[in-house]
């Protein structure tokens, strides 16, 4: 059976992200340093660690994003990649291959099958669907 990075970005990062946002949207009163690490995916030695670091005396909805960039998680990894691109309209190969970290190559050959033009959120998950992984057992 193949696996496609579509799975695996439904198993491993689509729950994190959801999660992520439900809690900002529907529970921001109860950030505090635990939430914010399960969150991430990072320990609560990490979260204060960045909180010192970076002189957030709080945690907030704006003060997260902040603990997030600099988070070791590969969710917080990812996340800073987006960002680092400007989260774009329209992406290009490089961009998906940095943020996702894919090969570009791979990348490149579902483009050509599919024969798309541009790049969008609302096709990346179909782009996704047409690149294969191989998964360590």
């Amino acid at each position: 059976m193949t696996t496609t990075f579509l799975d695996l970005y439904q198993k491993n990062v689509a729950p994190k992200l959801e999660k992520i946002d439900l809690f900002l949207k529907t529970e921001p009163e109860h950030l505090n340093m635990e939430s914010t690490a399960q969150l991430l995916h990072i320990t609560k030695e990490e979260v204060s660690q960045i909180m010192l670091q970076e002189d957030i005396p709080s945690i907030t909805p704006a003060t997260f994003f902040i603990i997030m960039y600099h988070g070791s998680s590969d969710i917080c990894k990812l996340l800073r990649r987006e960002w680092e691109r400007k989260s774009p309209q329209e992406y290009s190969i490089e961009d998906i291959s940095y943020i996702y970290n894919l090969p570009k190559h791979q990348i490149h050959s579902a483009v050509e099958f599919l024969g798309v033009e541009s790049i969008t959120a609302e096709n990346i998950h179909f782009l996704f669907s047409y690149i294969s992984v191989d998964l360590v057992q």
